[in-house]
């Protein structure tokens, strides 16, 4: 933070605050408090909802893992919350009978379906609320700090790599 001014600082402190308050906000929002499930269980299920088509046998626990950089254990507590709501099915793999794979159910594609129109009504009341000019620059300004924070992680990333 050398050489920021005082008035940088106080616009940097009030730009991390919105943000995590939308964080925080967003998530509530969207999980427990409208669909009483936890995060990773929407998580999860969005993962699979956007990686598993109608014609593809599914996804192994590991793959889910691997690419959402949670556990296994993790994810199959997941997988089991949702197979109890039966909005994922398991299915023994027409290759490999011993590998288990995941897809969402019917219900699990509903529920989904619901999910996506809920969080696009909120946008739409967010146009509504901001207009339309304002929330084209919101959409670009979100983009750019999106890059900025992706690229800063990158970075943060490779340092810590480079000093192990």
């Amino acid at each position: 933070m050398n050489g920021l001014s005082k008035e940088q600082k106080e616009i940097a402190k009030q730009l991390m605050e919105s943000y995590f308050q939308s964080q925080v906000g967003g998530n509530m929002m969207q999980n427990r408090a409208v669909y009483n499930q936890k995060p990773g269980e929407i998580m999860v299920l969005y993962f699979i909802s956007m990686n598993v088509k109608d014609d593809s046998p599914g996804l192994m626990v590991s793959e889910i893992s691997g690419k959402l950089n949670v556990t296994s254990p993790t994810v199959s507590q997941h997988i089991n919350s949702l197979e109890a709501q039966e909005l994922v099915e398991r299915h023994a793999d027409p290759a490999d009978r011993r590998v288990v794979r995941i897809q969402l159910s019917d219900k699990g594609k509903k529920h989904i379906q619901r999910i996506n129109e809920a969080r696009l009504n909120m946008f739409v009341g967010l146009v509504k609320h901001l207009g339309e000019e304002e929330s084209l620059l919101f959409a670009e300004m979100m983009r750019n700090a999106s890059d900025y924070m992706l690229k800063q992680q990158e970075i943060y990333i490779r340092n810590m790599m480079s000093n192990e």
